[in-house]
């Protein structure tokens, strides 16, 4: 079950691992997407080879990264206060980077999320 929530417009959370996945962040950035703006998709990944705890991030249903280990795992523990650990979870994500620097290269794209905060 996917379920969609509201954050408080910070976009604070960082999306790690997006290195690998600059191809999905460019074509995200290039379809127009308002201020950077785009709906994100977060689902566990529970057979994870490096982390069983692993939460990735979707972004038009393709991975972009993950969220990091603490912040999966404080993830994983307010999914299930709220009595379902097993929900997929949509919410806004803002694009960063992808500028040209002074050497004319194309710096590396960023996800931020638009969550409510994490527990601690």
């Amino acid at each position: 079950m996917e379920v969609a929530i509201e954050g408080p417009g910070a976009f604070a959370v960082t999306v790690v691992g997006v290195s690998q996945y600059q191809r999905v962040l460019a074509a995200a950035a290039e379809e127009g997407a308002e201020a950077g703006v785009v709906e994100a998709v977060l689902a566990r990944e529970d057979d994870n080879p490096h982390d069983d705890q692993a939460v990735a991030v979707f972004i038009g249903g393709e991975r972009a990264g993950y969220l990091s280990r603490a912040d999966a795992r404080r993830y994983r523990a307010d999914l299930a206060a709220a009595g379902d650990a097993t929900l997929s979870v949509r919410c806004k994500a803002r694009i960063v980077g992808g500028f040209e620097t002074k050497s004319g290269e194309r710096a590396h794209f960023g996800l931020k999320l638009d969550l409510p905060r994490l527990s601690r």
